[in-house]
């Protein structure tokens, strides 16, 4: 059955507020219980006895309700023909009262009054019953459930196993999800990680310079493997370590490709070393590779040249001729012979046409002074053998005749 729902303290009328405060309040009232008319009030003694009125044959009696000045209703008590002193006590119901009496009696008056009636004329020790009804507008407050010998409210007792079950419950339906995802990964890597699924081809694209034995290294290493257990990036480093290669992209492709992707550096110019070899290197000075031979397809830089081996980097002096070389007019590149390179003081100048000298300095100002050059050589370089471009005015030092 639902409970039902208790007014809170600030929704209780004015009246009731008044009642408990003067119920709680001290002094507490006193009483005398060897008054009489209290005995008749609860059907104690035969009003007959003290010569009240008390109606009729019929057995029904008038009794006060009580003495408080805010109950003038009478409610009747009907007492059976021939009922004694020794019969049971009855029921008697204070109804419709607006605002009720609240009487706590003290245990040893009570304890008294017991002990008079029995002196008086005995009777059960079996209490009275009282039914209040109507208290007030809120309902009925049931008296709670026996408890168990462990003192815990039996419905309390019941939520807490159904929680503690429920909770059981849940954990179980997580371990065995958790167990079922755990266990159908390691089927599915078990899959794929097998044979079923190995590198059986490899595509490489852009390679032209790069070292084909260490290309070769890095693919046999990839074949018979399982896709998923590739290490591309073992791969790439590999790959990147070769000096020609600027970036390496190593993928794979379900289920038995790999695809190898390299950017090469790009060759700008070449020097010969103190050991008759030439060492071809890019713009940033690396060296990429050492040949034997003249390479023709790059400007050549003149001077005192360091035998730098491979994939090492050059003095700065090299790197600032190699991005001179690139930033070249066309005009100029066609007919550039050589690049020389100072490396004491690291100034640069260059030979046109096999014959005509032109010192540019060092980096500094580097587009204006090919501007100036570019200027000299649509005029024309006959009969000149020397320029100086370093400055705003432009030094020519003309042929001997």
């Amino acid at each position: 059955m639902k409970e039902p729902e208790l007014p809170r303290h600030d929704q209780l009328p004015e009246h009731v507020l008044d009642e408990l405060q003067n119920a709680f309040s001290d002094p507490t009232p006193a009483y005398d219980f060897d008054d009489p008319s209290i005995d008749r009030m609860l059907g104690l003694a035969d009003p007959r006895d003290t010569g009240d009125d008390t109606g009729d044959d019929t057995g029904e009696v008038i009794a006060p309700v009580a003495a408080d000045e805010h109950i003038t209703q009478e409610v009747p008590v009907v007492k059976a023909k021939g009922a004694g002193r020794g019969s049971p006590r009855r029921t008697i119901v204070i109804a419709d009262s607006e605002l009720p009496d609240l009487v706590y009696l003290d245990e040893e008056k009570e304890k008294e009054f017991y002990e008079r009636r029995d002196a008086v004329g005995g009777g059960s020790r079996e209490r009275s019953t009282i039914v209040i009804e109507d208290l007030d507008d809120f309902g009925v407050i049931e008296a709670a459930p026996a408890r168990t010998s462990g003192g815990i409210d039996p419905r309390i007792k019941a939520r807490r196993n159904a929680v503690r079950k429920a909770e059981g419950r849940r954990r179980l339906i997580i371990l065995g999800v958790a167990s079922g995802i755990v266990i159908s990964l390691i089927l599915v890597i078990a899959t794929f990680a097998s044979t079923l699924f190995d590198v059986r081809e490899v595509y490489v694209q852009g390679a032209v310079y790069t070292d084909q034995d260490v290309l070769a290294e890095v693919i046999a290493s990839m074949k018979g493997e399982a896709v998923l257990l590739v290490d591309t990036h073992a791969a790439e480093l590999t790959l990147e370590a070769v000096p020609w290669v600027e970036a390496a992209s190593v993928r794979t492709d379900f289920p038995h490709s790999v695809y190898i992707d390299i950017r090469e550096r790009r060759p700008v110019a070449a020097f010969q070393g103190f050991d008759g070899q030439f060492r071809v290197i890019d713009v940033q000075g690396r060296v990429l590779d050492v040949i034997a031979g003249l390479p023709v397809d790059y400007v050549q830089i003149t001077g005192s040249n360091p035998d730098i081996p491979r994939g090492e980097f050059a003095p700065a002096a090299y790197a600032a001729a190699a991005q001179m070389v690139l930033a070249l007019p066309t005009e100029i590149a066609t007919i550039t012979t050589s690049v020389g390179v100072d490396t004491a003081t690291g100034s640069l100048s260059m030979v046109l046409n096999g014959s005509v000298s032109v010192r540019l300095g060092d980096l500094r100002g580097l587009d204006d002074k090919l501007a100036r050059l570019l200027g000299r050589v649509r005029d024309g370089l006959a009969g000149t053998c020397e320029l100086d471009v370093s400055t705003d005015e432009v030094g020519t030092v003309p042929c001997p005749s």
